[in-house]
């Protein structure tokens, strides 16, 4: 459902350190909004679309090595993704990076986010966040 976010990133943008955090978020919050990430198997139209939305609402943060994705699905919920990582390579989980983002992705919901354990998989580089709604 969510995604892989691997060190080799190959999905979405990948922004330089022309990109501000605040520009990027800003980017993928329009982007998230522009559709919803879809369950089950897809198949023609339908997957071309969810395959277009999960490429928009992912992207890579060079200055702060972070690959990030932001979410809707058919709830209404929220889900978002960090993954610290060279170009090559997994990097050590930053709490300070990720509290950045997590407070620019969620505004003022940043309080009511829970880390989505079953989801985050067993690389420690990489975690799922999730609002519901």
């Amino acid at each position: 459902m969510y995604g892989s976010l691997d060190p080799r990133h190959t999905v979405g943008r990948v922004f330089g350190s022309d990109w501000t955090v605040a520009n990027v978020v800003k980017l993928l919050r329009f982007n998230s909004g522009q559709g919803i990430m879809r369950d089950g198997t897809l198949t023609g139209a339908a997957r071309e679309s969810n395959d277009d939305y999960l490429r928009r609402t992912s992207a890579r943060h060079l200055p702060s090595g972070v690959t990030v994705t932001f979410r809707r699905d058919q709830a209404g919920n929220q889900h978002a993704g960090l993954c610290f990582a060279a170009v090559d390579h997994y990097l050590p989980w930053s709490d300070a990076w990720a509290e950045v983002w997590l407070k620019a992705l969620f505004l003022q919901d940043r309080p009511l986010v829970r880390e989505d354990t079953a989801n985050s998989g067993d690389n420690p580089a990489f975690r799922q966040f999730t609002l519901a709604r």
